[in-house]
């Protein structure tokens, strides 16, 4: 399934951060730089295009933009001209992976969910996929940047093996070359190679520190994701799971065998621009959910809101947010940042992570910045014309009155 354009324009900002925090590490203005312009401009022109590229505003542009800023920092690194060699590149320098990503970026569809030039879009998905050959292509580069350190520090031609450096290499980025080969042999193993990469990187970061370039190494990790292999669930599908003993609570087998007397229905204010833009976020975001978990909508005082009234005589509608209001299949009423859990870890991907970690935050500190966004949440957009967004058919056949 792979990503949606929500994940990856998550993704995109951060690359675009990365990139740009690089090209001013590079910059050091009190070393002295061979031309004060250069040291000037290609800065700013680096804060400009990762703006850009962030908000997804002519992002190929950007990237181009931030790519050339890259190389250039490459050049002027600490102020003074410096060609990087080939092992210091694959183990000091940063820059060319990152501009691999940014120039991989160029590759990838414009305007996914999220994305500046995708904001009139009637459709949110929009069609928008990644192709699938960047996966490939970036298991191999994990493949060759877990291989370079061990090669350009002469290990691989057996020279060196017994300093000690040799062997913090060879602990350090063998296992991640394991890992990495795995996952390019074997797509059915990607998922749990891609894991174990990812924790074994971590805990070498926090053993031996943050290795200059790390930033553009787990931006490269994170791009050879699959996303679509983490399907959405339910948090209270794994309550009730846990409750009847099942052995894979909180599954969509599991959740099948619950009693369903409705669908899961969303309750959302028609008035409000940002509930809108967040009912088009789940609609755009939900490739990794199951078709059983899939929310119905409706707004906030219609007909479907009464009824949902009818059916609960003890909730007191006042007590109710005017904001969201989730009726699950059970008949649960879920409001404030539990329903914003359960609706992320429906999701999948990237989101069911947040939603697993959020879940374990203290609940009157998440409610507290649930409540701080929702007081100010009609000011952020307009108000829509219509209680229901302007949608396709088959998604506007999911709302009720």
């Amino acid at each position: 399934m792979g990503w949606t354009g929500g994940q990856y324009s998550l993704y995109r900002a951060v690359l675009a951060f990365v990139a740009a925090w690089a090209v001013l590490g590079d910059f050091d203005l009190a070393h002295g730089a061979p031309s004060l312009l250069v040291a000037r401009a290609v800065p700013l022109m680096a804060i400009a295009a990762a703006l850009a590229l962030a908000a997804g505003f002519r992002d190929r542009v950007a990237a181009g933009l931030l790519l050339g800023c890259v190389a250039v920092a490459e050049l002027f690194a600490g102020g003074s001209l410096a060609i990087p060699s080939p092992a210091s590149l694959a183990n000091e320098r940063g820059g060319l992976l990152l501009g691999g990503l940014l120039l991989l970026h160029v590759a990838v569809p414009r305007a996914p969910f999220g994305a500046f030039d995708a904001r009139e879009r009637v459709d949110p998905r929009g069609g928008w996929q990644r192709p699938a050959w960047l996966g490939e292509v970036a298991w191999a580069l994990l493949l060759l940047f877990a291989a370079a350190p061990l090669v350009l520090a002469g290990i691989g031609t057996g020279t060196g093996s017994g300093s000690a450096e040799a062997s913090v290499r060879l602990f350090r980025f063998l296992p991640e070359l394991a890992a990495a080969a795995i996952g390019l042999a074997f797509r059915s193993w990607r998922p749990a190679a891609w894991g174990a990469l990812l924790l074994w990187h971590l805990a070498c970061a926090f053993a031996f520190g943050a290795a200059p370039g790390e930033g553009g190494r787990l931006l490269l990790i994170l791009f050879a994701a699959d996303p679509g292999a983490w399907s959405g669930r339910s948090l209270r599908g794994a309550a009730h799971g846990a409750a009847r003993g099942d052995a894979d609570p909180g599954s969509t087998a599991a959740l099948r065998d619950f009693p369903q007397p409705t669908p899961a229905r969303l309750f959302y204010d028609g008035d409000c621009g940002f509930c809108h833009r967040s009912v088009r976020f789940i609609l755009a975001e939900e490739l990794a959910t199951p078709a059983a978990l899939r929310l119905r909508f409706a707004a906030l005082g219609g007909e479907s809101f009464h009824a949902c009234l009818a059916r609960h005589p003890e909730v007191e509608p006042a007590s109710l947010p005017d904001s969201i209001v989730l009726e699950l299949e059970d008949g649960t009423i879920r409001t404030r940042s539990a329903a914003a859990l359960e609706i992320a870890s429906r999701l999948g991907g990237f989101w069911r992570g947040l939603a697993l970690v959020g879940a374990r935050l203290p609940s009157a500190l998440l409610d507290a910045g649930y409540d701080a966004i929702a007081r100010i949440r009609k000011k952020l957009f307009a108000s829509p014309k219509d209680a229901c967004p302007i949608l396709p058919p088959d998604l506007r056949a999911r709302f009720d009155a």
